[in-house]
Formats: C-alpha cells, structure tokens, sequence
C-alpha cells in the first residue's frame, strides 16, 4: 500500500545522506561560512562534535526571514533555474545542509546581516522550530549544534571513539583550509586550539601551516593550461615517498573531491621512481569551466565527473612527469628491493617440509613436494649435529631452533665458521648441500622471520619490544597523531611502547624486533605504523585477516632499508631460522624465499 511519508521521517532520511558523524556537520557549515564570503572562520567543537560544533564567521550573515527559511528543506541561494546546475562554483547549493542538521540535533543559530543594527537568534530541534527573538552579536553567523544524534540512540551508537571522530574533523577541516588558503581558519576541541591559521599569501605556506615545514623539501611545482583545463600546484619529491597514503588531494574549481581514476594518473608518473607500496604526496588543483564538471553527482559532493576524463588523465601524467624530470630528481635504485625480478627457480624444483617423500605435514609452493633430509647433508658427514631426521619434525615456530640446520652448510673447515658461505650481489646467499646450492634471499628469509613473530604477538598478545638508548620525541600532523592515541593498547601488542608528550607530540621508547632505534629509523616506524593503521582501520585486529596483513605489513617495514650484507654465522642463523618458520619457502607476499640449484641444473646450463 502506498503512503506519503510524513515530513519527520523523510526529514531523517535526507539527513542519513547528509550527515553521517559529526564530521558531515563541520563540513556543511566550515563550506556554508566560505560561500557567505567569510575572511575568517572559527571551528570550535567539544568531545569530537558529539557534544558541540560551533562555526562562527564574519560572512554576510542574514536577515531573520531567511534565518527561518534556511531550515527549509531546498532553500538555497544559489540556484533559481536549471540552468544555473551548469555554472555551480560554490560548495553548497542543495539546501539540505541546515535541514538534515536539524533533523538529528539541537541548533542555535545567531546571525547579524551586515549593516543591520542587531542580529536575530533562532533555534531549531528535531520536533520543529523551537523559538525566534532578537539578539545583539556581531556581523556574521554563529551556529552551535549539540547532542547530535541524541533523540537517535541507535545512530548515536555506531559513532566511534572521540579520537577517530576527530581525526575525520581534522580532515574534513584541512580539505576547506587547502584549498581557501585567502580565508583565515581556527580549530579548537575541547579548549585547545589544533589549527589556527591565518591568512596565507600562497599556497605553499598553508601547506606548511597544516603539514609542518619538513613538508617544505618535498614539494615540486605543478603547473599546465590547455583548453580543457588547468593544473597546478605541487607533487612530493618521489625520494620522500611515504607507507601511508595521506596527504594525497584533488581539487576542482576550490572544491576538495577524491579520485582513484585520477590518483593512477599521478601513481602512473611515478612508475618506477618510488618503491613498490609507498605513495608519493600530491596537492593538485583543478580549474576548468563550471559546464563541463558535474558536482551533482553524490550526496556529501565529493565524488565529481568531468566531461574529458581521458584527456584529463593522459594530460595529468604528462604534467606530473615534466615536474618531476624539471626537478633535477635522479632516482636511488633500491637494488635489494623486492620490485626486482623473483629468484629463478627451476620450474621442476619444489619444497616440503617432511621426511622420506612423505606428504604429511609438507608444504608445496608449485605441485610436488622435496624431502628436505633427502637432499641435506648426511649427519655423519659432521660429528656433533643431529641426524636429517630434523627434517620431518615440526619445529614450533614459537620457539625458533637456532641449534638446528647447523649442519646444512658444507664448512670446508670448523663448524660454525660460517665458511663455505656465498654472498652474490648484496642479496642472496648461497652455500653447498649434497644436491647443489642452497640459495636464500636474504631480505625475504628476513621478512618471513619477522610476520610470523609478529602475527604471534598479535594473536598471542605477547609482545617483544627492544627499548631505544634515548627516547625519540616525533611531532606529528594532528590527524596522525590521534591516529596513533587512539588506542595504546593496541600499540603495545604491536612491541611498539609510545607515549603521548603533549603538543601533538609522541615519545617512543620503545620498538618492535626487527626496527632500528636511531632517530631517523624510529621516525620512519612512525611513518610505517600510522600507513598499517590507517590501512587497518579502527577495528583492524579483529579479524585474523586483518592481523595477518598488519603483521606483513610490519615485516615488509622492518627489513625495507636494512643492509643485506652478513656474515657467515648470521647467514647459519638466518636459514636456521627460516627453517623453523611454519612456511620457511615464500615470504609474505608469496614469493620464494629460497631454491635448490642441483647438479643436473649446472650440467644444463654448461
């Protein structure tokens, strides 16, 4: 049976599209304040806006008739006609914002049209219009929303911790402060001031504002105009390539909006220029007639169409490209990177772990299974070594057996020695086994080693940290840095042992195995937790396949950098461990750790 709904819940509807946390609401009215042509605006919210958000501005303000009617659901200035859909060059135009506000919390509004003599105070709730009076204030708006959800407990609900409320405030704030660097902005929660920035001259200096100076290093000109469109602004020098994907935004026409088509563009710029898994920083502007851009197309309007996208893209690439060649930028090749070609191992060649061609217990990383104690080398060979039964027993990979494989070498001399060892580019070792050579990629043996220390930790909650000699103090961003206080808890499962130091500020005394612990190596596991955070989302170690990829993603952050050269006993220790690993033979990212080049190989090839 078909039914009008009644203004109540339709009203709840449009405002489920409109806001979605307290975030949505600074958004609506930081861009609100900026269309009433506004040259200073303040933000001022308590608990993460579950409790207040306040945006106060020096805008034109408005009459008490409009103070009223702006509560309408479609009351809008901005457009009269249809065709007014075409030249939209303002961020709001819908007349839903204040409605949808309304509709799920208790609004203030105070508000002096410029040259009036006194200003008109209004307040709205969910149940309507509450009352209208006369209020003495200064030109401008004031508007105060409280208890947002309250009279919708089962929203209220799903709302996350203050920490992940703010940091979604503090990046819905940065993307109107970019790209408005003219206007003069101010954050504050709970009495204390996160943003307050003034009027910029440029656009570089308000980068610097919100990202910190260092940023100021990184930062290449961007710059191009055909007819389609222009582009400028600037792209990260590809050696200050991060873990995390943050500070990574598009804009079109002052209008912040996301891209993955267009961020491939730029990624496809840097093809070859930065490490496989870190992201370069961008803050790039679109200008291009209002015609042939749709912002109508989503309801938070953060998602946009443009009429030339391939163009746009191939253009986009382009300009990225000569930014990057104009910068003189020449490239550090990473040889001991995993981007480089996978070990090549003999398609005939398998590997299991078990005895006497049996398939029990055995792991296969193409089809058929090798009996490792059939191809190492006889225990008598060494006096005072196990026998190659070892090889059928499941070792614990909670307890590493570093006394066992001491015998997998063929030392031409003293056990132990490390002797008869090979280290072939900086990369990989190789040693002598009864079959052949025994080759092990010293960075992937690594990093199987560390995920499943790590994926222990977090499954076993029992975590290894090694504490640094001097604690290292990091400031970071605001949205990073609450990023990383949300939960400390799960901080420590990680090994990481981290104390807030005020002023946005960390004190890190400790590191999980694996990370160095001078000042630019802590500030790089900094970097590397904030990127699996942030991947992982609020409730990331919930799920085994969530701890699973933070644990790879520690591992691959752990040995990254890390020098590759070692010495005899370290490489007996290292396949030692590997061996005691639960998949000694591919690393986390599924690639081989390890082969056996035997002598029918060699007699192939010569």
């Amino acid at each position: 049976m078909l039914r009008i709904l009644p203004p109540n819940i339709s009203n709840l509807i449009a405002a489920g599209e409109v806001v979605q946390r307290p975030s949505s609401v600074v958004k609506e009215l930081l861009e609100n304040a900026i269309d009433a042509g506004a040259g200073s605006v303040s933000v001022i919210i308590e608990d993460a806006g579950k409790t207040l958000i306040q945006v106060i501005d020096d805008g034109c303000g408005m009459t008490p008739e409009e103070a009223r009617l702006c509560f309408e659901r479609h009351a809008t200035s901005k457009i009269a006609q249809a065709s007014d859909l075409d030249s939209i060059l303002t961020y709001g135009f819908r007349g839903e914002a204040l409605p949808s506000i309304a509709a799920v919390a208790e609004v203030t509004l105070r508000t002096r049209r410029k040259g009036s003599e006194t200003g008109t105070e209004t307040i709205f709730a969910p149940s309507g219009l509450v009352s209208q009076e006369e209020a003495a204030m200064p030109e401008g708006t004031n508007i105060a929303v409280r208890n947002i959800f309250y009279s919708l407990p089962a929203r209220r609900k799903f709302l996350k911790s203050d920490n992940t409320e703010l940091r979604q405030v503090i990046a819905e704030f940065s993307h109107v402060a970019l790209c408005r660097p003219d206007v003069g902005v101010r954050l504050s929660h709970n009495g204390k001031d996160i943003y307050n920035l003034r009027r910029a001259n440029t656009l570089k200096q308000r980068i610097l504002e919100i990202e910190g100076k260092d940023m100021g290093k990184e930062l290449i000109d961007v710059s191009t105009s055909t007819r389609i469109i222009e582009i400028s602004g600037f792209v990260g020098n590809p050696q200050d390539a991060r873990r995390s994907a943050g500070n990574q935004y598009f804009f079109v026409n002052g209008r912040y909006f996301r891209s993955p088509y267009f961020h491939k563009a730029v990624m496809r710029a840097y093809d070859k220029l930065i490490p496989e898994g870190t992201y370069p920083s961008y803050y790039l502007f679109f200008s291009t007639p209002p015609e042939n851009v749709d912002v109508n197309i989503h309801p938070s309007k953060t998602e946009v169409k443009f009429e030339n996208e391939t163009e746009i893209f191939e253009l986009l690439t382009a300009v990225v490209r000569e930014a990057l060649g104009r910068s003189s930028f020449i490239p550090t090749i990473d040889f001991d990177h995993d981007t480089l070609p996978d070990i090549p191992a003999p398609s005939q060649f398998h590997y299991s772990r078990g005895s006497g061609g049996s398939s029990g217990g055995g792991r296969s990383v193409s089809g058929k299974k090798v009996d490792y104690g059939a191809i190492l080398p006889e225990a008598a060979d060494f006096p005072g070594h196990r026998s190659t039964a070892f090889a059928a027993e499941a070792l614990s990979p909670a307890e590493p057996d570093v006394a066992g494989y001491g015998h997998i070498f063929e030392d031409s001399g003293t056990a132990g020695s490390g002797a008869g060892v090979l280290q072939i580019s900086s990369r990989y070792i190789a040693t002598p086994m009864r079959s052949g050579l025994l080759i092990v990629d010293v960075r992937r043996a690594r990093e199987r080693i560390f995920y499943e220390r790590y994926l222990r930790q977090l499954d076993d909650s029992s975590p290894i940290s090694h504490q640094v000699l001097f604690p290292c103090a990091v400031t970071l961003p605001p949205e990073r840095y609450h990023l990383l206080m949300e939960d400390p808890g799960r901080l420590r499962q990680l090994g990481f042992d981290i104390e807030d130091a005020g002023d946005f500020t960390i004190s890190v005394k400790g590191l999980p195995e694996g990370f160095g612990t001078d000042g630019e190596a802590v500030r790089k596991a900094v970097d590397d937790i904030v990127a699996a955070l942030m991947d992982a989302g609020p409730d990331g170690l919930v799920k085994a396949s969530a701890r699973e990829e933070m644990a790879r993603k520690l591992a691959r952050a752990a040995v990254s950098g890390t020098d590759t050269r070692i010495s005899g006993d370290e490489a007996r220790l290292l396949v030692d461990t590997l061996f005691s690993c639960a998949e000694p033979e591919i690393s986390p990212a599924g690639r081989k750790c390890m082969f056996i080049l035997t002598e029918q190989d060699i007699e192939r090839h010569l």
